[in-house]
């Protein structure tokens, strides 16, 4: 597989999930726990859209979790996303697929004129199948922790008070014609993840990731937005790395809750 194809998939995925004053970086406040274990804990952790504070993050929260996403019992019913689209790269334009499931389940397909080639994630093992050699291999740990971070279901936003995780609000910024509320999420796994969140729409149009441990830093831009079940997909989605156009995915079809199951994203034997 070329490298703009091996970026695309660890780089170019985060929009599919596929979401005024101003306040300078000292006076971002960050949502965490308390290392201490209790129940509560516990389920706050595991709650993808907890009630939140009324300070300015908490309030923000709020509107991206019930406005932008479309609210806590509309993604409660969805489980897994089907999508299907072009994607274009330097190398040409190829078909694209990918199945995504609850909590972390990923499996993309490039369909190519010399074959397909896939990987996936099934919470264990991150794989790659490389045209035109049929045989799947395990991802090396540098890809593995790529994909992996790009195999959540949603974004980062979610789940604020898991574990290693660290929300903070930066800014309020204009982002291409837009103002937005930019976001940091800072994880354990050493990436660091800006949401530019708009603030009439409460929908990411920009991300940055940082990685805290090589440097790399990718952007994506998300548009036309749809709704499926309550819940937003970008239809666009333009990738791109230190500055470096990657990837433009123009999505075609969408399916959620198609009957995808936890063995569909094993590696292949």
């Amino acid at each position: 597989m070329s490298q703009p194809l091996l970026r695309t998939f660890f780089y170019g995925t985060l929009g599919l999930a596929v979401l005024i004053s101003s306040v300078s970086a000292k006076d971002a406040k960050a949502i965490t726990l308390d290392a201490v274990e209790d129940e509560v804990a516990v389920i706050l952790r595991q709650t993808a859209m907890p009630e939140m504070g009324l300070d300015r993050l908490g309030s923000i929260l709020t509107r991206c979790y019930n406005i932008g996403f479309g609210g806590p019992d509309n993604w409660a019913k969805v489980h897994s996303l089907r999508v299907s689209g072009q994607l274009t790269l330097e190398a040409g334009e190829f078909e694209f697929n990918s199945y995504q499931k609850k909590p972390h389940y990923l499996k993309m397909t490039i369909q190519g004129r010399r074959g397909a080639m896939q990987a996936g994630y099934d919470g264990d093992v991150a794989w790659l199948v490389l045209a035109p050699d049929p045989a799947a291999v395990e991802m090396d740990a540098a890809q593995a922790r790529s994909f992996i971070h790009s195999a959540h279901f949603g974004n980062h936003l979610l789940y604020p008070y898991a574990l290693g995780k660290q929300i903070e609000y930066l800014d309020t910024v204009p982002v291409d014609g837009a103002i937005c509320h930019q976001i940091r999420v800072t994880m354990e796994s050493g990436f660091q993840v800006d949401y530019f969140v708009d603030i009439r729409t409460y929908l990411e149009c920009k991300t940055i990731m940082t990685d805290l441990r090589t440097g790399k830093v990718s952007e994506t831009l998300a548009e036309d937005y749809i709704r499926e079940s309550g819940i937003p997909i970008a239809r666009k989605v333009v990738s791109s790395e230190n500055g470096v156009w990657i990837s433009t995915f123009k999505l075609d079809k969408i399916t959620v809750n198609s009957g995808v199951m936890p063995w569909m994203f094993k590696m292949p034997k």
